[in-house]
């Protein structure tokens, strides 16, 4: 009987026990803090830029993978030019072909010049005719007729000679200019060509590869990104803090890689236009002492601070549930917006007033060891 007694009884402490657990409750209070603007970001590269493609095609060769280093004039990416290739192929016998007909000696600028040496050749000689006719007639040993043919047949010489030099200077030209407009197809057909090779023109990293060898890409797509240059954050800051904001300030970095580490960081740069696509103002620092390891593309949160302190309204951290919501003691959850996190304390600006009791949540380990209580 004793021993029924006793299980009772321990059965009712048990039970008690876990009725009697019950969550821990704190009221919002009042702090002094330094003032900070809080701002979003992540971690790029100063020069980021993407390989896209410049014509459509099938790759054919991709020389890179991420985290690759590479300089400048290396060749990244090919892709398949077959056509480009023949017709680059068909220009060049072209110009070469040209080039040999306008250069002296070609068979067609030789055959004119042999015509030119000969009409050269019958000048001289009904010059010379002209010539002793004329001393002949001045002794009357020659008819004026005979006089005049000598003449004609000299005109007509130099005329043909004339004739035959400008011809050679039209054909010459011709060939010339059939010549140069050969080379700029041949120039026109290596710059469609180009298109189908990606080089570098500045040293970087390859930070990501977004298509494979033997895929098919079509004109503008992007193939690869590239990360040039010192390492910044980029910082968004809404609309309402931007004013707050000057070059130098500090910065307070926690990185999603190093989430039990703070960075300091110094503001360097404040864009002066609003970016659309991100709906806030941007802002880049310098990490005073950078860490071991830095990756474009780092999720980052900061805290730039200010000279203002004021009193501002607080609750610790470990109250807040998923981030933008408390439980109030009738258990209801009630959406709250918060300002600047320093240590275990956040900032309320909206949603509670110092009269409201809020609770702690039981499966959270600081509840569980002990969390500072304000006002208690």
């Amino acid at each position: 009987m004793k021993s029924n007694c006793t299980a009772v009884i321990t059965v009712v402490l048990l039970t008690c026990l876990g009725a009697c657990s019950s969550p821990q409750e704190t009221r919002p209070v009042r702090k002094s803090l330094r003032q900070a603007v809080f701002a979003s970001g992540h971690l790029e590269q100063e020069n980021e830029y993407v390989i896209a493609a410049t014509a459509e095609g099938t790759i054919t060769e991709l020389h890179t993978r991420e985290g690759d280093q590479i300089g400048v004039g290396q060749v990244l990416v090919r892709i398949k030019s077959d056509v480009p290739s023949t017709q680059l192929r068909d220009a060049r016998i072209v110009y070469n072909d040209a080039r040999k007909n306008a250069a002296p000696g070609a068979p067609q600028l030789a055959q004119l010049e042999s015509q030119i040496a000969v009409a050269r050749a019958q000048l001289d000689q009904d010059r010379i005719n002209y010539e002793r006719y004329t001393e002949l007639r001045t002794k009357n040993s020659a008819s004026q007729l005979e006089l005049e043919k000598a003449l004609l047949a000299y005109k007509t010489s130099r005329g043909n000679l004339v004739a035959l030099e400008e011809n050679y200077s039209q054909v010459q030209d011709a060939l010339r200019l059939n010549a140069a407009r050969s080379l700029q197809q041949v120039k026109t057909q290596q710059a469609i060509l180009s298109e189908y090779a990606t080089i570098t023109e500045r040293p970087g990293i390859v930070l990501d590869v977004l298509k494979k060898k033997g895929e098919l890409v079509r004109k503008g797509e992007v193939i690869a990104r590239i990360g040039s240059g010192r390492h910044i954050i980029r910082l968004f800051i809404a609309e309402d803090d931007i004013t707050r904001l000057g070059l130098g300030q500090r910065a307070i970095i926690q990185m999603n890689n190093y989430p039990d580490t703070t960075f300091t960081a110094t503001v360097t740069r404040i864009l002066p236009a609003f970016d659309q696509t991100a709906q806030s103002y941007s802002v880049e620092a310098e990490f005073v002492s950078p860490p071991p390891l830095l990756l474009s593309g780092t999720q980052l949160q900061a805290n730039i601070t200010q000279d203002e302190i004021r009193s501002v309204l607080v609750i610790p951290s470990a109250a807040l549930v998923r981030g933008q919501f408390v439980q109030m003691r009738d258990g209801k959850e009630r959406a709250i917006r918060t300002g600047q996190k320093v240590g275990s304390w956040v900032e309320v600006k909206a949603g509670l007033t110092e009269k409201d009791i809020i609770l702690l949540p039981e499966n959270d380990k600081d509840a569980k060891q002990g969390v500072e209580l304000p006002g208690t």
